[in-house]
C-alpha cells in the first residue's frame, strides 16, 4: 500500500486504574490449590508459574469504577473532551448482567453523548485488539473521528481457587482513544479460529467441589457466580501447544507479511505463566517485550491496554505488536507502526 493511501488510525492516547489491594504467593486463598494430575499426567498448576502480586477488588467495589477512571485518563492524555467520543466500544467482564454490559455504565458515568454509540466486544481476551480494530475502521472510514475503547476485568470474583489458572487472576482496568494522525498508527491484524476447541476453557454457572462436598459460588447477593474452568485434558493440550506455539507462529507471519522483524517491535502478550512469557521471547525476539505479569498478574481482557498504558512513554520500538489468546479457541495479532 503506498504511504499516500496508509490507514491513519490508531491510538492517540490511554490511560489505566488498578485497584489498591495486593496478593502475594503466601496468600491464604492460594492454599486450597489441588494438585492432582490429569490423564497424561499433568498438574494445572505447574503450568501457571512466576508470579508475583496481583490486584483485587475489596469488598463492595465495582470494576466499572476503574473503567471509567481509565477513561478520563485516556482521553486526558489524547487531549480529547468526552464530548467528542463518537463510539465507546470495549468490554466489563464479567458483568453484572447477561445483558445489557456494563459498557453502558461507562458511557453514562462519562457523561457521552446520547449520539454515541456504545459497542460491547465480547471476544475474552481479545476485546482489546478486535475493538482496536473496529474502531480504527470506523475512523478510516469517515464514519467517525474519536472512538474510545476500554476494558475492564473483575475475575478474581470468577475463578477456581483450587485450580492452577486462578492463582494468576488480577483485576484491572484500561482505555485508548482511537483517531486518526495518531502516535500508534495500526497496520494490520490477523487472527487465527480453533472453534474446534469451543470446550477447552469456558466460564459458566456451575458447581465446585471442595472436599467431599460440592458447592455452588455465590456472590455479594447470595447468588450464583460463573466461574472460568480449563478443561483438565482439552484445555491443558490447548495451553501447551496452540497457546504456546501457534501465538508466536501467527506473530511472526503478520511481521513477515509486513516486512517486519521481532527486532523492530515492542511486544504485548496474554501473561499467564513465566513459561509461556519467556517462550514466546525467545520464538519472536522482540525489542521489547512490555509486560507486568510479576507485579500486576494476569488481568485476563485488561491485560494488553494496561500494559500499553503502563510503558506507552518508554516504547522505543519502530512497531507495537498485540498479541492475544482466547477461549472459542483464538489467536489474535495486531500491529501498529510509532510516528
Amino acid at each position: 500500500m503506498s504511504a499516500d493511501r496508509m490507514p491513519r488510525a490508531g491510538v492517540l492516547g490511554c490511560g489505566h486504574a488498578l485497584p489498591p489491594h495486593t496478593r502475594g504467593n503466601d496468600d491464604p486463598l492460594y492454599a486450597q490449590l489441588d494438585r492432582t494430575p490429569n490423564d497424561q499426567g499433568v498438574v494445572e498448576a505447574d503450568l501457571f508459574v512466576g508470579m508475583g502480586e496481583r490486584r483485587y477488588l475489596g469488598a463492595g467495589e465495582l470494576i466499572e469504577p476503574l473503567m471509567v477512571a481509565a477513561c478520563s485518563r485516556a482521553l486526558a492524555h489524547a487531549g480529547i473532551e468526552p464530548s467528542q467520543v463518537e463510539r465507546l466500544y470495549g468490554y466489563a467482564s464479567v458483568p453484572t448482567f447477561v445483558t445489557p454490559n456494563s459498557l453502558f455504565t461507562v458511557h453514562r458515568d462519562l457523561g457521552l453523548s446520547e449520539r454515541a454509540m456504545v459497542i460491547p466486544v465480547n471476544s475474552e481476551f481479545s476485546n482489546f485488539a478486535v475493538s482496536l480494530a473496529m474502531a480504527g475502521e470506523a475512523v478510516d472510514a469517515g464514519r467517525i473521528k474519536h472512538a474510545l475503547v476500554v476494558c475492564g476485568s473483575n475475575w478474581t470474583r470468577h475463578v477456581d481457587y483450587t485450580k492452577g489458572h486462578a492463582i494468576t487472576a488480577s483485576d484491572a482496568a484500561a482505555a485508548a482513544v482511537v483517531a486518526g494522525d495518531a502516535r500508534l498508527a495500526l497496520v494490520d491484524h490477523q487472527t487465527r479460529t480453533y472453534s474446534d476447541q469451543f470446550h477447552s476453557m469456558r466460564m459458566y454457572t456451575r458447581s465446585l467441589s471442595t472436599g467431599c462436598r460440592s458447592v455452588v459460588p455465590v456472590g455479594a447477593d447470595n447468588l450464583p457466580v460463573p466461574t472460568y474452568e480449563i478443561d483438565a485434558t482439552e484445555g491443558v493440550a490447548v495451553y501447551q501447544s496452540i497457546m504456546k506455539e501457534g501465538l508466536p507462529d501467527l506473530v511472526n507471519y503478520v511481521l513477515a507479511c509486513n516486512g517486519v522483524t521481532g527486532r523492530d517491535v515492542a511486544l504485548i502478550t496474554h501473561q499467564g505463566s513465566r513459561t509461556l512469557i519467556d517462550h514466546w521471547a525467545d520464538r519472536i525476539g522482540p525489542r521489547q517485550y512490555l509486560e507486568t505479569f510479576e507485579t500486576f498478574g494476569n488481568m485476563t481482557l485488561a491485560t494488553y491496554p494496561v500494559n500499553l498504558s503502563h510503558f506507552f512513554t518508554d516504547i522505543t520500538s519502530p512497531y507495537v505488536m498485540i498479541a492475544a489468546v482466547g477461549p472459542g479457541f483464538h489467536l489474535t495479532a495486531t500491529l501498529l507502526r510509532q510516528r
